[in-house]
């Protein structure tokens, strides 16, 4: 059990500078906001391809919406073959929306405009800043000589740092970082509601695959449909290995939209023998029903920091595919959890359905989840974000007196 707060901790006034507002972080806002004095100031509540809905009950947090200018770009990634269309936020109220606040730490992500105003006003009020990375060494690593100077920059004016895992702390420590100032493991879900989610569902778990046309085995994807969360690489593999182990019904499931879908549905005419179920976009309290109806799950991206979808497939029970070009793979891919694979190699990625169908069980152990839903729940989140304005305050205090 976490020991509670002090009252020194509940007066702390802590603002964390970010882009937007994704739902499966505010729970983890909702829950530090019960531990320090949060505010949130946001570029934008969401983003020109983000179509998620946000809770009512908002009540908890301190919520500074900047809307900034912005501009849509095109980031290409020739060595694993993918486009994307991405949004760029200029936060030019940053240092104003800070003054607001006035926090005694503040939180600032990446390493863009938002941080240097973010440094700005950390240097002119002496107020720690901490900051949050969760690039990695495959999304971020390639980087030019000059962004690599000015994040190192920004790394040395920074007093500690927020990392998803092993993954992104090993690109922060080639910015200059010291592991002993890096605080890992912030990210994560509110595993308890999703848990609950999902288990409820599975009393039912007949009628809800008979409902949305499930057949035999049920290989989930959850992600947009596009080319680097690799799901043309997943048709393609998916269509090479049931060529090569014809056998039971199958159906492969595949949550969201975007640019691919059409494809797909030229695909599955070419491939009838394949039972494909595209339901579109879904907002996140309409998916538990879709992950107790499962067997097993995939995420074939070739480009992802630490996708929560990889997360909730393991909360949910479901033993996966985990890509390792995926930055959680290394946090929660093991024997007990799934099968690691390169979805760029398709002798790998046909072996891994073979290996991932092959398991005798299609649960993964509950011992196992309790384990990862226990560390990533957005309650242990919050107390090592707690603990990490502590000890930013503790050393501003050593290095002004």
């Amino acid at each position: 059990m976490e020991a509670k707060p002090s009252h020194s901790q509940v007066s702390l006034r802590a603002t964390m500078v970010t882009n937007m507002l994704p739902p499966y972080r505010i729970s983890f806002y909702q829950e530090t906001a019960k531990l320090v004095s949060f505010s949130l100031i946001l570029d934008t509540l969401s983003e020109f391809n983000r179509s998620w809905e946000l809770p009512h009950d908002l009540s908890r947090l301190t919520i500074i919406v900047q809307n900034c200018r912005s501009f849509v770009y095109k980031r290409f990634r020739n060595d694993v073959g993918y486009m994307e269309k991405r949004q760029f936020q200029f936060s030019e109220r940053t240092f104003s929306k800070l003054r607001e606040t006035s926090p005694d730490v503040v939180v600032t992500i990446e390493y863009g405009f938002k941080t240097f105003w973010s440094l700005l006003y950390g240097w002119f009020h002496e107020v720690p800043v901490i900051l949050a990375s969760e690039g990695t060494m495959h999304t971020e690593g390639h980087v030019g000589w000059f962004k690599r100077c000015i994040r190192k920059l920004i790394v040395s004016q920074c007093c500690r740092f927020w990392s998803n895992g092993p993954a992104s702390t090993e690109l922060l420590v080639t910015y200059g970082a010291d592991p002993a100032f890096i605080d890992e493991g912030m990210t994560g879900i509110d595993t308890d509601e999703w848990r609950h989610a999902v288990n409820a569902c599975l009393a039912d778990r007949e009628r809800i695959r008979l409902e949305l046309g499930l057949r035999g085995k049920v290989l989930l994807f959850s992600g947009s449909l596009s080319p680097r969360k690799g799901v043309v690489l997943l048709a393609e593999a998916v269509e090479q290995w049931r060529k090569e182990k014809p056998g039971d019904d199958f159906t492969l499931l595949l949550l969201g939209d975007g640019e691919c879908r059409e494809w797909l549905e030229d695909w599955a005419k070419r491939n009838p023998g394949i039972h494909l179920v595209m339901p579109g976009f879904l907002q996140h309290h309409d998916l538990p029903p879709y992950f107790a109806a499962a067997d097993w799950a995939v995420l074939p991206t070739v480009d992802d920091n630490w996708p929560l979808a990889t997360l909730e497939t393991l909360v949910a029970g479901l033993p996966q595919l985990f890509s390792i070009y995926n930055g959680a793979t290394r946090d929660l891919g093991t024997s007990a959890t799934g099968v690691v694979f390169d979805p760029l190699d398709r002798a790998d990625f046909v072996q891994a359905l073979q290996n991932l169908s092959s398991l005798h069980n299609n649960r993964v152990d509950e011992n196992v989840i309790e384990h990862f839903a226990q560390y990533y729940c957005a309650h242990s989140q919050a107390v090592r974000a707690s603990r990490s304005f502590s000890a930013a305050l503790a050393a501003d205090g050593l290095h002004n007196s």
